[in-house]
C-alpha cells in the first residue's frame, strides 16, 4: 500500500471515529421517558361514546405495512379492549388525582402504563394485557407474532431515536411540548457515566437555565446556547492559554523555520541534512520557549468537550422544545434541509448551514493565510523541496478536516450548528488578538 492510500485511509478512519465518538454519551431518558414517548408515537385511543377506536397516523401506518406484508392484524375489539386495561391501570397510577381529572387527562398524564409494567421494565404490561385479552376474545382477536414483532420494532425505533430528555425541571417538552419529563439530577447523570457527570448535565444545566431566563419562545434557545458557547470556549481558552500562545509563537516563528528549511533543500533525501535541520528547527523551538507539541495538548482537551457539548444539545429537552423561525433547534440540519422545501424552517437551516461553513473555512484558513503572509518577507529563494511537501500535506489535511466538519454539519442538530458558528467567530477573534499581542512582544 503507498503513502497516499495510507494517507486516505487515516482521514477516513479518523472520520469514522469522530462519528462513532459523537455517539457516546449516553441517553438520559429514563425507561418512564421511553414509555411516554412511546405513548404518544402510537396514539390510539377508544372513542367510547361511540365504542369504536381511533386510529392515528403512526398505528394506521404500522397496519398497512402489516396488510402489505400479509401479516394478520388484530381486531378493533382487541384495541379497544386494551384501551380499557390501559385506563383503569392509568386511573390506579393517578391515585387521588382521578377524582379531578377527565378520562382524557388520565390517559395523557398516565397512560404510558401501557407500556411500562413493574420494576420499570418496558413492554411488560402491554404483554401481560395481550396475552390475557387471547384467553378471553379469542386468539384470532389479539396480534400474532408476526405482528407483534413489527408493532414492537417501530415504536422501538420511534424510542430509541429521540434523546431530548435532560431536564432540570418537571415539565413538558418536545416540538409541540407532547411529552413530560421528571427532572433529571446531577447524581442521576453520573450515574449514566463520568463524561455525562463532568461536562454534559452542567452544559444542558447552562442550556436550560438560560433558556428558561430568557423565555423560550426559540429567541430565548439560541440566546442561551450563544451564552453556553462563550462560557464553554471561554472555559477551554483560559484552560488551554500557554498551548494557545505557543501556537500562535511557533507561527509567528515560520518566517525563521523557512529560513532554516532553505539552509537544507536536500533535507527529504539526505540523511545529514534532514538531522540536521530537525535540530536547529527544535534549538529555535527551545530559544523561545515553543513546544511542537502544545497544539495536541489543546486538542486532547477540546475533543471530549466538544463531544460532550455534542450530547448536551442532543439531549437537551428545552432545546427540543418549540421552534426558531420554523426550524426545531433538536432537530438535524440535513432533515430540515432536505424536507418541508421553502417553508420557514427550510431557509432557516439552509442560512445556518452556509454560516456555519463559511465561518469554519475562515477560522480553519485564517492562521495558513497569516502564516503566508509572512512568509512572502523570506523570498522565493529560501523554497525547500521537504519544507513545501509537508506544507502540500499539512494543507492537505486541513482541506479534509474542513470537508469533515461540514459532512458532519448536515447531519448535526442545529443547535449544535449555532455552537459551532458561534465558536468560529470566537476563534478567528481569539486568532487576531492573540497573534497582535504576540507580534507586538516579539
Amino acid at each position: 500500500m503507498n503513502k497516499k492510500s495510507k494517507r486516505w485511509l487515516s482521514i477516513l478512519g479518523l472520520t469514522a471515529f469522530v462519528f462513532i465518538l459523537s455517539g457516546c454519551t449516553a441517553n438520559f431518558c429514563t425507561p418512564e421517558d421511553q414509555a411516554r414517548i412511546m405513548y404518544v408515537y402510537e396514539g390510539g385511543d377508544s372513542d367510547r361514546t361511540n365504542a369504536i377506536y381511533d386510529y392515528n397516523d403512526s398505528l394506521t401506518t404500522i397496519i398497512n405495512q402489516a396488510e402489505t406484508q400479509g401479516i394478520s392484524v388484530p381486531s378493533e375489539d382487541y384495541w379497544i379492549e386494551l384501551d380499557q386495561r390501559v385506563l383503569t391501570a392509568a386511573t390506579l397510577r393517578a391515585g387521588t388525582q382521578a377524582t379531578t381529572l377527565t378520562e382524557d387527562e388520565i390517559l395523557t398524564n398516565f397512560g404510558y402504563v401501557k407500556y411500562l409494567g413493574g420494576s420499570n421494565e418496558l413492554w411488560r404490561n402491554w404483554d401481560t394485557w395481550t396475552n390475557e385479552i387471547k384467553m378471553t376474545l379469542g386468539v384470532e382477536h389479539a396480534p400474532d407474532q408476526d405482528f407483534t414483532q413489527l408493532y414492537k420494532t417501530s415504536i422501538n425505533n420511534a424510542y430509541s431515536a429521540y434523546r431530548a430528555c435532560i431536564s432540570i425541571e418537571d415539565g413538558n417538552f418536545g416540538p409541540t411540548e407532547q411529552y413530560f419529563f421528571s427532572a433529571k439530577s446531577w447524581g442521576y447523570a453520573f450515574e449514566r457515566g463520568l463524561i455525562e457527570g463532568l461536562f454534559v448535565y452542567p452544559v444542558a444545566w447552562l442550556l436550560e437555565t438560560f433558556a428558561v431566563s430568557f423565555g423560550m419562545g426559540g429567541w430565548g434557545q439560541v440566546l442561551s446556547i450563544l451564552l453556553t458557547t462563550v462560557i464553554v470556549r471561554g472555559t477551554l481558552m483560559a484552560a488551554t492559554f500557554k498551548s494557545t500562545i505557543g501556537t500562535q509563537k511557533m507561527s509567528l516563528l515560520q518566517p525563521e523555520l523557512a529560513k532554516i528549511q532553505a539552509k537544507y533543500p536536500n533535507s527529504k533525501t539526505n540523511q545529514f541534512e534532514k538531522q540536521r535541520l530537525a535540530q536547529e528547527q527544535m534549538e529555535l523551538y527551545k530559544r523561545n520557549g515553543v513546544s511542537p507539541f502544545s497544539q495536541f495538548a489543546v486538542l486532547f482537551l477540546q475533543f471530549p468537550i466538544f463531544i460532550a457539548v455534542w450530547g448536551a444539545m442532543t439531549g437537551s429537552a428545552v432545546l427540543a422544545t418549540g421552534s426558531f423561525l420554523g426550524l426545531n433547534l433538536n432537530s438535524s440540519i440535513g432533515n430540515a434541509i432536505m424536507n418541508n422545501l421553502w417553508s420557514a424552517g427550510w431557509w432557516t437551516a439552509l442560512i445556518l448551514f452556509i454560516l456555519m461553513g463559511v465561518g469554519q473555512f475562515v477560522a480553519m484558513k485564517l492562521p495558513t493565510w497569516l502564516q503566508k503572509k509572512d512568509l512572502k518577507k523570506v523570498g522565493r529563494t529560501m523554497k525547500n523541496p521537504a519544507a513545501e511537501s509537508q506544507q502540500k500535506q499539512m494543507q492537505l489535511m486541513s482541506n479534509v478536516m474542513l470537508i469533515m466538519i461540514v459532512v458532519m454539519g448536515f447531519s448535526l442538530p442545529s443547535a449544535m450548528g449555532i455552537y459551532w458558528f458561534i465558536g468560529a467567530l470566537i476563534s478567528v477573534s481569539q486568532t487576531l488578538i492573540t497573534r497582535k499581542v504576540m507580534a507586538r512582544k516579539k
